[in-house]
């Protein structure tokens, strides 16, 4: 054919929808629907089938849709067609023509837990008539599965943020477990659980099977565990934050496998149920901690104040005597010193239980403080003081701590509700007075409260208000005692001694308030102002031409561990005054507390050029080791030695011998409280340098001192001499 010719001939139209055959057309819709995996369908008034695509023909079990034409629900799926409601629903579609879009409802074929989405319209004719029902459905099993995951996660979370109690937590936990797969039965077990806690929880499906729930509360193995031969088990620890386990969450699937999905998303729920049995535990940890001391697990101040205003009130309403005691141990923070900290703190256990051991039903003890404890007594046949002095007993028994054997004794003081007091801090506070007098009266003692006790407390506080004023306004003086060259009978140094100059009362002693300057810390501020004064005095005397001698001042223990050495360096450079007449008098009290910071200390001041002289010897623990352990220049013999010299025999050899150790190890020694001529001739004898006492002088005012030492005043060293 020519190229012409071929040119010439028209071509064939390409096919369009208007002009396609209507049966091409009908085998392309088909070929299209049987390639949806959603299941779709055409059924007549009467609920046959006109129509199925590939899905619903291979659901059903046929091989073509042929088979299926004709055939209803009935047909097909007997009973469960009717217990599915599937012909009622497409009735009510064809009689009312309203649509029923996006139904769920369980399949009929296939996994228990399967699940689809109906959609069903009406089937109408080209004039409107409806002659059938057109329907759609999808599979959503995997999607209802999420949802149940998720519904059981949230709900499981709900719990852990509300903090709910555990046996609420349980019960809701195995519902929402269960909820996510039909024939699902699950049931925990908890360890230990606290008081008041269930420690197993069976879902109701389980517990028809005879003696499961004893077997569970029983086992720590879920392995253990027997289920019926047509189901399957499966179980999970409940982890704790410590990682020990908190229990155990078994399951048991009726009749088939769990997937994998399930067994994953019950893993994740138990480790949310150790998470949310540790939140609760925390807190109630917390709680239990915040009214309670963690050493004893006694009650604390804070129970105290929220339980006692309760029984006090009970008491009030039934007239009835409540007793308080206020217990502290003697000595206790020599103890918790010398011999450590883990000591001190299984004595305070020990006491603890012992204290609670001599209760009676009724009664409560809490603590307090570090070594304060409080003894609620309600009102028996035997007496409060009775029952005290039996708390005391089992408190003073001896205790075997480590390596150490000790004794200790505790003063209490005793008041009543409602005499000495209506409220929880007036009753409280009452017997603390008392146990202060009981302290005051040699411990080891019971003492009740008395208005005199508040009289003194009010003293007391006016006291401290005074003292706080006067070291603002610096009324404090210093009074100046000779140390006196036993050979010589002349001054060798003098010891600082401070007065307060009361406006209203005088001049008064450090008896008056030394104590207390202790017990507020005021005497921090003033023991840095009396070695300032001090060393400007001495400074003083030798602007003025006098001999140089030796400065020495007491130290605190609290000025000592506060930063001692730098305010003797800011006193020695303010002064002007040399270093080597300066000399700082320390206890054996005040460096045992903490040996090794003691030394270091000590060896700074001394290098320093200072000396250091141990005031009180010989009424310590370990003098002995003091004179070796520790840097001193010179040791002061305490005044009960000499009270007694020399008619004392025992006193004397006694004395003789720490001048004769003091020598042996170059330290110089001084005498303190000597006041007769027989005790200087005695000590002259015994071969001790230096003495101080009333028998010398006593304390007086700078200006005496420098007409002392301008005179070159010489005291007398024996018996045949008087004070000049």
């Amino acid at each position: 054919m020519s190229r012409e010719k071929r040119d010439a001939t028209p071509s064939a139209p390409p096919a369009t929808t208007e002009n396609a055959n209507p049966s091409d057309r009908h085998v392309l819709l088909e070929a299209m629907i049987n390639h949806v995996p959603d299941f779709i369908y055409a059924k007549d008034l009467e609920g046959r089938f006109l129509f199925a695509n590939r899905a619903i023909v291979t659901e059903n079990g046929f091989k073509s849709v042929e088979e299926l034409i004709g055939l209803t629900d009935y047909d097909i799926h007997g009973d469960a067609a009717r217990r599915a409601g599937i012909p009622d629903t497409e009735a009510r579609v064809m009689r009312t023509g309203e649509p029923d879009l996006g139904y769920e409802e369980p399949a009929m074929r296939g996994d228990i837990d399967r699940w689809l989405m109906m959609s069903r319209v009406p089937l109408k004719d080209e004039s409107g008539k409806i002659i059938g029902v057109v329907g759609a459905s999808r599979d959503i099993t995997q999607k209802k599965a999420s949802e149940r995951l998720l519904q059981a996660q949230a709900r499981i979370l709900e719990m852990i943020v509300a903090a709910a109690r555990i046996e609420d937590f349980l019960e809701e936990f195995v519902k929402a477990i269960e909820n996510l797969a039909t024939g699902l039965a699950c049931a925990v077990r908890v360890f230990e659980a606290a008081a008041g806690e269930p420690s197993v929880y069976v879902s109701p499906a389980l517990v028809s099977h005879a003696g499961l729930t004893a077997l569970i509360s029983t086992v720590s193995d879920a392995g253990k565990l027997t289920h019926p031969p047509d189901s399957t088990a499966f179980s999970f620890d409940i982890p704790a934050s410590e990682g020990k386990a908190h229990g155990f969450v078994w399951c048991v699937l009726a009749g088939r496998q769990a997937d994998a999905a399930l067994v994953e998303f019950i893993g994740a729920a138990a480790r949310m149920a150790g998470l949310a049995i540790d939140r609760k535990r925390a807190a109630a940890h917390i709680a239990f901690l915040a009214d309670h001391d963690m050493l004893t697990r006694l009650p604390n101040r804070r129970f105290l104040d929220t339980r006692l205003p309760k029984i006090l009130a009970v008491a009030a309403k039934a007239k009835r005597q409540v007793g308080i005691g206020f217990l502290d141990l003697d000595n206790f923070k020599q103890i918790n010193d010398t011999l450590g900290h883990s000591v001190g703190d299984a004595l305070l256990s020990r006491t603890a239980e012992r204290i609670a051991h001599s209760l009676s039903r009724n009664d409560l003890v809490l603590r307090v403080g570090g070594d304060e404890f409080v003894v609620i007594l309600e009102k028996q046949k035997l007496g409060f003081e009775d029952r005290l002095q039996r708390i005391q007993a089992a408190v003073s028994q001896p205790l075997r701590i480590g390596n150490y054997d000790i004794k200790v004794t505790c003063s209490i003081g005793m008041a009543f509700f409602p005499e000495h007091g209506e409220t929880t801090a007036e009753i409280v506070a009452a017997a603390d007075l008392a146990m202060y007098e009981a302290k005051h009266n040699g411990r080891d003692g019971i003492a009740t409260f008395t208005p005199r006790m508040a009289d003194d407390l009010r003293k007391k506080f006016t006291r401290i208000e005074e003292l706080r004023k006067a070291v603002e306004r610096d009324e404090f003086v210093l009074h100046f005692q000779p140390q006196v060259d036993l050979l010589t009978g002349r001054i060798s140094g003098v010891e600082a001694l401070v007065r307060w100059q009361h406006p209203v009362e005088g001049l008064l002693a450090p008896l008056e308030f030394i104590g207390l300057a202790e017990e507020t810390g005021l005497i921090v501020e003033l023991g840095e102002s009396i070695l300032k004064k001090a060393c400007q005095q001495a400074q003083a005397w030798i602007a003025a031409g006098l001999s140089p001698i030796k400065m020495a001042v007491n130290i605190s223990p609290r000025q000592f561990q506060g930063g001692l050495v730098e305010q003797i360096q800011s006193a020695l450079k303010e002064s002007g005054l040399s270093s080597s007449l300066l000399e700082i008098e320390i206890t054996e009290t005040l460096i045992i507390q903490d040996v090794e910071t003691s030394v270091r200390i000590m060896r700074a001041i001394k290098q320093m050029g200072v000396s250091l002289a141990l005031d009180d010897f010989g009424i310590g623990y370990s003098c002995l080791g003091m004179l070796k352990t520790f840097p001193l220049s010179c040791m002061k013999i305490d005044r009960s030695f000499l009270t007694h010299l020399p008619e004392k025999t025992k006193d004397s050899a006694i004395v003789s011998i720490m001048i004769q150790l003091a020598g042996s190890l170059d330290i110089d020694v001084i005498a303190e409280g000597v006041e007769t001529g027989e005790q200087a001739a005695f000590l002259r004898a015994a071969g001790c340098p230096y003495g101080q006492g009333y028998y010398f002088s006593r304390p007086v005012q700078a200006d005496v001192i420098e007409d002392m030492l301008a005179k070159m005043t010489t005291f007398p060293t024996g018996p045949a001499g008087h004070l000049q």
